[in-house]
């Protein structure tokens, strides 16, 4: 893997715009906002959600927007679909795989078996489960893999080998998730590094191989929706 993708589809501007509406309007100030919103007008938790939900609905029209280059262009890798599934569902076995050893070796180094994140996403799951289902199985896939996979890891690809990108592309990823915990004092979830960062570059892998964003968005989609299965087995039928 040491060819380089064919020239950068994405514009700088629609760079910017992608990273900028995320990791500072996604991460601070539309929470911002919200909770202002929230106590300022005293609104009712069910308004608050449908606002919430509103935001994420945003965010997917923006990135779709701004990364329509990528997703156009990644349609038509698409030429052998047999052989695109075909390839998906090998690296969605290679990814289970080391997804569940980078946990378990987490949970041995460290004792926890969920990271802070993981904890949220299950408390914030039975409290508004259609809200959570809809930001992990809908938003999450379209948006993170425009913004880290179709921004980040494509821009950075036109100028470097894979492993630089895919390693810095993976890095952010899993520094997002992580991120809240480091600012509460949490350092122990810098563990947690390791498994949201090999999904990260896992991501990468699969749009390196394909040449299609559509590759890392079933991966991404894949993974979260059997971590709710995981959630509702355990919870409700374990």
């Amino acid at each position: 893997m040491n060819e380089k993708l064919e020239r950068n589809v994405m514009t700088v501007p629609r760079m910017v715009i992608l990273v900028l509406n995320y990791f500072i309007g996604y991460m601070y100030v539309y929470p911002w906002l919200l909770t202002f919103v929230y106590y300022y007008f005293d609104l009712s938790i069910d308004v608050y959600n449908w606002l919430s939900f509103s935001v994420y609905l945003l965010m997917i029209i923006i990135s779709v927007a701004a990364g329509y280059p990528v997703l156009k262009e990644s349609l038509k890798k698409i030429i052998r679909p047999r052989k695109f599934f075909e390839y998906l569902l090998l690296v969605f076995v290679a990814l289970y795989m080391i997804s569940a050893f980078t946990s378990s070796l987490v949970t041995l180094i460290t004792g926890m078996d969920q990271s802070a994140n993981q904890q949220s996403v299950i408390l914030a799951f039975f409290q508004n489960p259609l809200l959570i289902g809809f930001t992990t199985l809908v938003y999450a896939p379209i948006v993170e893999e425009v913004v880290f996979r179709g921004a980040l890891f494509r821009g950075l690809r036109s100028y470097m080998n894979f492993w630089t990108a895919g390693l810095i592309s993976a890095l952010a990823f899993g520094s997002i998730h992580i991120i809240d915990s480091l600012f509460l004092g949490n350092f122990i979830d810098l563990w947690y590094l390791l498994t949201y960062g090999s999904l990260g570059f896992i991501f990468c892998f699969i749009y390196e191989k394909t040449h299609s964003i559509y590759g890392s968005m079933a991966l991404h989609f894949l993974n979260n929706f059997l971590g709710i299965i995981g959630i509702l087995l355990t919870y409700y039928f374990i």
